[in-house]
């Protein structure tokens, strides 16, 4: 996998300033990746500030450097909790190392800030993401009946921390 090297995470807009190529290209990566299909607008609506915990993954030496391969968006949500709501890279890219090198920018970012824990939503046929997030110290802490139009989630918190791969 020669190209690897030149995919890299960066600093991403916030959602609802991305023109609308970014977001439909967004919107398909969610429903190839999860199945899960959503609309333009819940994209744009969703509360991801301008910060360096909002990151996206591309390939500037590629076919389309503008095009979006994944998605880390986190938001400030409670005391010192930071909720990640996206999480997502193509299925080319997985596997490799991109997710861990995202979640520790993330999570570099998020300590920077003031944060210590982090909660997000993972479906429950996922089982690749939720050992990445158990090895990052998250624990199941509640059943999401309904919280996907696939099947059940799991809304997952923990510390704050960094794991190398």
């Amino acid at each position: 996998m020669r190209y690897l090297k030149s995919v890299i995470w960066q600093q991403g807009i916030e959602p609802k300033n991305m023109t609308y190529a970014a977001c439909n290209q967004v919107l398909t990566l969610f429903f190839d990746e999860t199945g899960e299909r959503y609309t333009e607008t819940s994209v744009r609506h969703l509360p991801i500030p301008n910060w360096s915990g909002n990151l996206i993954l591309t390939n500037p030496s590629g076919d389309d450097p503008t095009k979006i391969l994944g998605v880390l968006w986190a938001t400030p949500f409670k005391d010192d909790i930071v909720r990640v709501a996206a999480f997502v890279i193509h299925s080319d890219f997985q596997g490799v190392g991109l997710g861990s090198l995202a979640w520790n920018r993330f999570v570099e970012a998020a300590l920077d800030a003031g944060y210590r824990r982090v909660q997000l939503e993972v479906m429950a046929s996922n089982i690749d993401a939720q050992r990445f997030y158990q090895r990052r110290g998250m624990a199941v802490e509640k059943h999401l009946e309904g919280y996907y139009k696939s099947g059940l989630g799991y809304m997952m918190r923990g510390p704050l921390q960094s794991v190398n791969e």
